[in-house]
C-alpha cells in the first residue's frame, strides 16, 4: 500500500503485467499492450493512452496483491548513465518535447533552480538551452534536497520497485530484440502480435562527449545517484564514463 504502482499496466486477459520505465523502449511496449487491451494506437502512444490503461494503482490493495502474485510480471531496464544522456538530449532537445507545453515549463524550472540555488553557481537567468553540465548539476541540486525526479531520469528501482516485486522477467535494453521476443514466448502472445524491428538509438557513441563536461565531483555524484540501478540490474559503468574519472585522476595526481 505504500508503493507507487502508477507504472504498472494490467492487461487482465492476458494475467499480464509489465512496468514502464522511459528511455527503456516503453513507447513501443506501450502500443503492444494497449492494442492487445483493444486500443488501437499507432501516432502519440502516451497522450492517446493516457486514462485509458488499466493501472495497478487503480486496483484496490486485496487486487493488487492478487495480481503481483499471480500475474507474469515483467519490464526493461537500461544502463543508467547511457539512459540518463537519452532522456537529456529528447526532453531539452528532441523535436516534440522543445515544443510542448509541459516540456518548456519545466526547462523554466530547471533554470529557476540553477538560478536560485547557492551551491550551483549560477547567479543570473540562465539564456539559451540548458546544457548538459547545467542539467547534472540540476540532478544533483534535487538529489541533495531528497526530491523525487522526473520519471524521465528517476531511477529505475523507484519506478518498479523490483527490490519489493517478484519480476518473472527483467529484460534489457541493450538486447532488447531476443528478450521482447522471449517475453512475447513466454506469455503465448507471439501470435497474436509482433515486436517490431529495433533501431535502438546511438547514444552510447555519444558518452564521453557529453560526460567529458562534467567536473570529477559531479561525476562521482551521479555515481552515487544511480548506484542502486547499476548493482540492482547487472551493469558496471560505462567504459566511457571510466575513462574520463581515470583521466581526470591522472591529471590530478
Amino acid at each position: 500500500k505504500d508503493l507507487d504502482f502508477s507504472n504498472f499496466i494490467v492487461l487482465e486477459k492476458y494475467k499480464l503485467v509489465y512496468c514502464t520505465v522511459p528511455k527503456v523502449a516503453c513507447t513501443v511496449w506501450k502500443r503492444i499492450l494497449a492494442n492487445l487491451q483493444g486500443l488501437h494506437v499507432t501516432n502519440g502512444v502516451h497522450k492517446n493512452t493516457r486514462g485509458r490503461l488499466n493501472l495497478l494503482s487503480n486496483h484496490t490493495l486485496e487486487n493488487r496483491e492478487k495480481i503481483l502474485k499471480t500475474y507474469t510480471k515483467f519490464m526493461f531496464v537500461r544502463e543508467p548513465f547511457e539512459r540518463l544522456l537519452s532522456a537529456y538530449r529528447d526532453c531539452f532537445h528532441g523535436e516534440y518535447k522543445t515544443k510542448a507545453p509541459y516540456w518548456k515549463d519545466y526547462r523554466a524550472f530547471v533554470k529557476d533552480v540553477l538560478a536560485t540555488s547557492s551551491g550551483g553557481g549560477y547567479n543570473d537567468t540562465l539564456p539559451g538551452d540548458v546544457t548538459f553540465e547545467q542539467f547534472a548539476t540540476f540532478l544533483v541540486l534535487q538529489w541533495q534536497e531528497g526530491a523525487l525526479f522526473q520519471e524521465h531520469w528517476r531511477e529505475q528501482y523507484k519506478l518498479c520497485h523490483p527490490c519489493r516485486v517478484q519480476f518473472d522477467f527483467i529484460g534489457h535494453y541493450e538486447t532488447l530484440a531476443q528478450d521482447a521476443h522471449l517475453i512475447l514466448r513466454m506469455t503465448n502472445l507471439e501470435k497474436k502480435v509482433d515486436f517490431p524491428d529495433w533501431n535502438p538509438t546511438d547514444t552510447n557513441s555519444l558518452m564521453q562527449e557529453y560526460y567529458s563536461t562534467l567536473s570529477s565531483l559531479r561525476l562521482k555524484q551521479l555515481q552515487t545517484i544511480y548506484k542502486n540501478d547499476t548493482k540492482a540490474f547487472g551493469y558496471s559503468y560505462p567504459r566511457p564514463f571510466e575513462m574520463i574519472i581515470d583521466k581526470r585522476i591522472r591529471e590530478n595526481s
